[in-house]
């Protein structure tokens, strides 16, 4: 049996990459170069129960996003229910982290979301991860958007760098003035 205190918690899991059962994984530790360990396996509190998931592989989508695939998983179903879970690793193969905390659900709130293209958006101030496609409630110019946690590119220093589409601020901008 799995205990709490043999795991770190390292980041939490958005949602599935494609059709071959991979699934985004943010996290601030750089775990990609981990699995050539081939007992390395992840854990997630199912029922209160901690599971391990045993990992086929491992690569690198940015600096704060990994895509996992385990084993037994060839599709995105698969994996989709781990979505908006805290993700755990064997304490052992994890020095303490320095600096920033792993990122994990709720510890989101506070950071600051930054554009590429349009700059500064405002702060997470809530986050809503109740299906598979977990969103960021964001204070942007006094208004309450929502901004897909798939949108994110990089994390670092609770900052979060996303690439809005065109448009995206537009629709929250038309709704606020028709209210008015």
């Amino acid at each position: 049996m799995i205990k709490e205190e043999d795991l770190r918690k390292i980041g939490i899991f958005a949602k599935p990459h494609g059709a071959k059962g991979e699934i985004s994984l943010l996290t601030n530790y750089d775990i990609a170069d981990l699995s050539t360990n081939a007992d390395l396996f992840m854990a997630c509190n199912i029922d209160e129960i901690y599971v391990p998931f045993f990992i086929e592989s491992l690569r690198k989508k940015s600096a704060s996003n990994i895509l996992v695939k385990f084993e037994n998983s060839g599709t995105a179903d698969d994996v989709k229910f781990l979505s908006g879970k805290s993700a755990f690793i064997s304490a052992e193969l994890l020095p303490p982290p320095d600096g920033d905390l792993p990122l994990q659900g709720e510890a989101m709130i506070g950071y600051t979301i930054v554009d590429d293209r349009f700059g500064l958006i405002g702060t997470v101030i809530d986050m809503d991860n109740s299906s598979p496609n977990i969103l960021l409630k964001v204070d942007y110019k006094g208004i309450d958007i929502l901004v897909p946690l798939s949108l994110v590119t990089s994390i670092q220093h609770q900052t979060m760098n996303t690439s809005l589409p065109d448009g995206f601020l537009e629709l929250y901008t038309i709704t606020d003035e028709k209210a008015e």
